[in-house]
């Protein structure tokens, strides 16, 4: 129920695809679906709330919502570390979310519960984590690469590839969004 995630591609390709089912303009289509999720999650939480004690009490309160809609346009998690001062005129990756080689820090980033996170941070309302994210790694960087400048952190957003996409091709094309950059003597 946050309005502005809306705007994310995966949500705006299944608002498209709904309006275009539907016979129906995008803007409209979304601006009904968000009046009537208002008034179901008010009728939700009347409903739920004679239960809140027994979820707090048993722990089985669930925060998310599982399989809403297949994410057709997620993002890779790249780290690149420069070695070349200020003008970072020269990276080298790190790590690349999955990959079999680019793998720095990878027993972290891999584990379920920073997936979740990771998958999250991607998204630009989570701005907070994500940066106290790369300021944790530029701390850790600093002190493993002295020679190190910068430590920068972007993400690859990028369409699903199809089946026959999958077989011929191993890293998928997109656009880098939501840098951010450290410089690393700020951090020893």
């Amino acid at each position: 129920m946050n309005r502005s995630t809306w705007k994310n591609p995966t949500v705006q390709a299944e608002m498209s695809a709904w309006a275009q089912r539907l016979s129906m303009d995008p803007e409209i289509l979304e601006d009904h679906l968000w009046e009537m999720a208002k008034r179901y999650m008010a009728a939700r939480k009347g409903v739920l709330a004679p239960f809140a004690a027994y979820y707090e009490h048993a722990g089985t309160y669930q925060a998310w919502h599982m399989f809403i809609a297949p994410h057709r346009n997620p993002a890779r998690l790249y780290i690149d570390l420069s070695e070349d001062g200020d003008q970072g005129e020269s990276w080298r990756l790190l790590y690349i979310s999955r990959h079999p080689e680019l793998r720095w820090r990878a027993e972290l980033f891999d584990h379920s519960r920073s997936r979740a996170a990771l998958f999250r941070y991607s998204w630009s309302h989570y701005r907070s984590p994500y940066r106290k994210l790369g300021k944790w790694l530029a701390a850790e960087a600093a002190a493993e690469f002295p020679a190190a400048s910068q430590l920068r952190l972007r993400w690859l957003r990028y369409q699903t590839p199809s089946p026959e996409q999958v077989l011929t091709s191993s890293e998928p094309e997109g656009t880098f969004e939501r840098p951010m950059l450290f410089k690393l003597e700020a951090y020893r």
